[in-house]
């Protein structure tokens, strides 16, 4: 049995110099800042970011300390910035892409938490295997170097095995050898493998989940040369506490839904109202991943503990709700820059489904696309439709399926912190219930995402109730003009007959 340590989890990480990937990532990004506003004596925390858009990685750490998740660090701790070292490099590459001097001023780091992946559903196969599988093996062989080494967090997803609707803390057999995948990745055309992708990937829902079930292999494989965790979030979704609530940068879980409803933007879901959507706030799987990390640094390790963040069953939100209480919220929380008064319809008939949203979303987004046109303004709202189109396409599997999750692991691990620990590393979650948890969603998408300011709430209002009344006024109008053509027919009908 392990034995309980002195050291609390800031003490654990004082003075310890951390590596981090896919730091400018929605999970990336909370983790430097919990880091950094919960550890306060922590030594360099290394950020691997390669350049994008002609910038290098020390632009981008820049840009990425600018978002308004890190005002509160900016306010009680703006020296911790400093702490930061951007490192260029990529996952997708050989010994991820480092140069030898950045190897060299690493040599001391502690802990890795590996977070970079391609989250996109529809990468071509080669892209994914790259990333995701091989750049794991790369963070694994560098950090095979490190001699300090007290902790590496793999971080996955539950859905690396979608197939299977219990999922264990435990690992699953191989889809496929996980070198085989790597070397094809290398030596077959990208075009050539993508037409094999289904066979390969044994008709996996997509190339996400089957390159981080094979990535998962690899820790397995290298379980005895390094101190590894793997962790599984599952959607995860706003902040629920730290370091503001409902903090957000995607449209992942209820944010995309909540938000695309109360904007008038998404008038048809293929949604199952019978399944559950399992999420965890990010703030919740961040504290998390970092009590692994600290937990590993003094048990065994040969011992790879496997944990499933994800929600206990009384907490996964179920489509349903969602569905039936998105009026409710999206009044609570009009949006300003709706496109149209709130409404929508759920399906699971594929058929059917292309035909609202053809009906719903694609013809009124021509007209108004037309209307934009006409007053010289840049169209966007067919753009936007063919982009959630696609979404809803890549989402179909897992919004007509229900998993669950073990999370015994998960559940127990703050149970070997002090007091002080508990407070500042609580992973209790949706403590003030769904409504009120999905209510602070919307508002920070409002916030975060849309750019809008809580005092224009109002205003928004009133634009709603004008959008519901013209909405009414044109349902009327079609309703009569429909029954003025059947009357007309009938009526014409009845004098050709006599």
């Amino acid at each position: 049995m392990d034995s309980i340590p002195r050291k609390t989890v800031p003490e654990t990480f004082a003075g310890a110099d951390v590596f981090i990937t896919g730091g400018s990532g929605f999970m990336g990004k909370v983790l430097i800042e919990k880091l950094l506003r919960s550890c306060p004596q922590i030594g360099n925390v290394f950020v691997l970011l390669r350049p994008r858009k002609g910038k290098l990685a020390k632009e981008r750490v820049a840009d990425l300390v600018q978002v308004p998740l890190f005002n509160k660090l900016r306010e009680e701790r703006p020296e911790s910035f400093q702490k930061i070292v951007p490192i260029n490099g990529d996952c997708s590459q050989l010994r991820l892409g480092l140069e030898d001097e950045s190897i060299r001023r690493m040599a001391n780091v502690e802990f890795v938490f590996h977070a970079a992946a391609s989250v996109r559903f529809d990468d071509p196969l080669s892209k994914a295997l790259l990333l995701n599988t091989r750049g794991t093996h790369e963070v694994l062989l560098w950090a095979k170097t490190l001699y300090n080494l007290k902790a590496i967090v793999h971080i996955s997803t539950t859905y690396s095995n979608p197939e299977i609707s219990h999922v264990e803390e435990r690992l699953y057999p191989a889809k496929m050898e996980w070198r085989t995948a790597i070397k094809m990745a290398e030596m077959i055309d990208p075009e050539v493998l993508n037409t094999l992708t289904k066979k390969l990937t044994g008709f996996a829902p997509n190339t996400y989940t089957f390159t981080k079930g094979l990535a998962e292999q690899i820790c397995y494989d290298y379980r005895h040369e390094l101190p590894l965790v793997i962790f599984r979030p599952s959607i995860v979704i706003n902040t629920e506490t730290e370091p503001m609530p409902g903090w957000i940068e995607n449209y992942n879980g209820p944010a995309g839904i909540l938000s695309a409803h109360a904007a008038g933007i998404v008038r048809t879901f293929f949604v199952s109202i019978d399944c559950h959507m399992n999420c965890i706030p990010v703030d919740v799987s961040i504290k998390a991943i970092i009590i692994a990390a600290w937990k590993k640094s003094f048990s065994c390790k040969d011992d790879l503990v496997i944990y499933n963040s994800a929600a206990e069953p009384d907490k996964a939100m179920s489509n349903k709700f969602l569905y039936e209480e998105s009026d409710y919220f999206s009044y609570r929380i009009p949006m300003m820059k709706m496109m149209w008064a709130p409404s929508g319809q759920v399906t699971t008939n594929r058929c059917l489904f292309y035909v609202l949203f053809f009906l719903y979303q694609v013809i009124p987004a021509f007209f108004v696309d037309v209307v934009l046109r006409m007053c010289k303004m840049k169209p966007f709202l067919l753009k936007l439709q063919r982009s959630i189109f696609y979404a809803q396409n890549s989402l179909m599997y897992f919004t007509t399926h229900d998993w669950v999750f073990d999370t015994h692991n998960f559940r127990s691990l703050s149970k070997d912190l002090g007091e002080l620990d508990k407070i500042h590393f609580d992973i209790a979650y949706i403590r003030q219930g769904m409504l009120e948890y999905c209510s602070q969603c919307l508002l920070g998408c409002r916030r975060y995402l849309f750019k809008e300011s809580d005092d224009s709430i109002m205003v928004a209002f009133k634009r709603l109730k004008i959008f519901e009344l013209v909405d009414r006024l044109l349902k009327w109008a079609m309703f009569v003009g429909v029954a003025y053509v059947l009357r007309s027919y009938l009526a014409t009908g009845w004098l050709i007959h006599n």
